[in-house]
């Protein structure tokens, strides 16, 4: 009974998925996947979060609606973040990673005045045509030494 529903919530999972890069229009190459991503952290940069999430939502291959409620909280911490920091100065690409043609990975650093945000952007190419996965912020400044 219980390797039922794990199998049926799997099942469930992969449905998800699927639907959701079905309606995600894949980036052609990691070429535009530097403009897009460029573009989000110029958005970023600008003050206008709700705006750089909207922009990356159409090339989104996970849970869009999860997505977009990341992006509501972002939006909340970025805003607080600059009432105590101020705002961000400029932003960086300091590390563009892949594995292969199967994941790409470029990092940012978004610079202000007295502090540093460490951004990651991942995507990942199920077949043809990349994908947004994960998008994230740290201040880990240790982690760019890896």
């Amino acid at each position: 009974m219980q390797l039922q529903h794990i199998r049926l919530t799997l099942y469930a999972i992969i449905l998800t998925l699927l639907g959701t890069m079905a309606q995600a229009k894949g980036l052609k190459d990691t070429a535009r996947i530097d403009q897009v991503s460029d573009h989000f952290m110029s958005q970023i940069v600008a003050g206008k979060t709700g705006d750089a999430y909207a922009l990356m939502s159409a090339y989104v291959g996970v849970n869009l609606e999860a997505f977009n409620e990341r992006g509501e909280q972002v939006k909340t911490s970025m805003k607080k973040l600059s009432e105590s920091v101020g705002q961000p100065l400029s932003y960086a690409l300091v590390k563009r990673q892949n594995v292969e043609e199967h994941f790409y990975k470029l990092t940012y650093l978004l610079k202000y005045q007295t502090a540093a945000l460490i951004w990651e952007l991942n995507y990942y190419q199920p077949d043809t045509g990349w994908y947004l996965v994960d998008v994230n912020f740290n201040v880990d400044i240790n982690k760019l030494f890896d």
